[in-house]
């Protein structure tokens, strides 16, 4: 069988949540050699994917421009039995002559709209209805998500297969400096989604309440910052945030592996991958109970409402004080990591993939 793969999240030198997804899926594809892989891509394939039974088809154009190549290289060269739709709506909106499969990560411009980029609400407001329904089948990456796709665009929901992901860890460490008071971490992009600002007045409070504790932010500033530098620099205890920037894949596993704690209270998310990652490395988590975070940390870390800031910090002070609770919340986090993996991700995946062409 001949599977198209719209890659280009995953060729990124850094990757957030989706170009880990496509990376880590593509990976665990392209080792099925009784099937052809067509990766669609804008830039050089990692070596890794460089195999007898891969194809790459690069267009170095910007996006726009990439996407109506795409579209008409499906439509008209008929180049494969199935296409994957990993990023844009775009392509499965106007794709007929080639089945497509198309991934839901989430729903935040229309969910949350006023925290997430105002380009993004716009394409997806107006393509993800056509994208959805033109779609032979939809991957989802978690039931929240599935369920936002039925009430949102009323769909059926066996069109929708759910597909969960798995941690984007690495085994090796690469050192990062760090305060030596107990750490509070926090990984993903920095951005008014990610319910940052409640998480530095949680850290004031707990500080003010005499709980020693560091704040650590790791990733890359997105959209609308500003606020949250702000935040930061109008801290009482501003001397102990610590930004890092983007990490990378052994720096980030150094970060899980010697915090205290793992601070995730995001408004939305399809799935939540840090939570995940941090729980694979035993590091106890506190999030919020809300989208798709309880059903990735089920009983395995402290809930909490993203809208309280007393809840967040007595919880932070909980893990940080409290040895025994660590323990079982690091032994919990272990046990329910281990449910999820790429290798299921990517038998799911090619379950349907396969079956569109039946």
């Amino acid at each position: 069988m001949r599977i198209g793969i719209d890659v280009r999240e995953g060729v990124k030198k850094e990757r957030a949540g989706k170009g880990e997804y496509v990376y880590r899926l593509v990976s665990q594809l392209v080792k099925h050699a009784e099937h052809q892989f067509v990766l669609l891509c804008d830039a050089e394939l990692p070596t890794e994917w460089v195999l007898p039974n891969v194809r790459a088809r690069i267009w170095s154009v910007p996006s726009w421009l990439w996407q109506g190549l795409a579209v008409l290289y499906l439509n008209f060269g008929h180049p494969v039995d199935v296409y994957l739709a990993t990023t844009s709506v775009i392509v499965p909106a106007l794709t007929w002559r080639t089945p497509v499969v198309a991934v839901l990560f989430d729903f935040v411009s229309f969910l949350f709209s006023d925290r997430h980029k105002l380009k993004a609400v716009l394409l997806e407001k107006i393509w993800m209805g056509p994208a959805v329904n033109r779609a032979k089948k939809l991957l989802a990456i978690s039931q929240s998500t599935k369920n936002d796709a039925v009430k949102l665009f009323g769909i059926n929901p066996e069109k929708i297969t759910v597909s969960y992901i798995g941690p984007a860890v690495e085994a090796a460490e690469e050192l990062v400096t760090l305060p030596s008071n107990p750490i509070i971490l926090f990984v993903g992009t920095l951005e008014p989604r990610k319910n940052l600002i409640n998480l530095i007045r949680a850290f004031d409070q707990l500080r003010s309440e005499g709980t020693a504790a560091s704040l650590v932010l790791a990733g890359g500033w997105g959209w609308q910052s500003q606020e949250i530098k702000l935040a930061m620099n109008s801290s009482a205890y501003a001397a102990d945030i610590k930004t890092l920037g983007y990490v990378s894949e052994a720096q980030k596993t150094y970060l899980y592996r010697h915090a205290t704690v793992f601070a995730f209270p995001s408004y939305y998310e399809g799935f939540g991958m840090p939570p995940l990652e941090a729980m694979s490395l035993g590091l106890p988590v506190v999030t919020s109970n809300v989208s798709s975070l309880p059903e990735v940390v089920d009983n395995a870390a402290l809930l909490v409402s993203p809208d309280s800031i007393a809840e967040l910090a007595a919880a932070l002070k909980q893990v940080i004080t409290d040895v025994s609770l660590r323990d079982r919340l690091r032994q919990a986090g272990l046990t329910q990591s281990k449910k999820f993996s790429w290798q299921n991700t990517a038998d799911v995946t090619l379950g349907v993939l396969t079956n569109i062409r039946a």
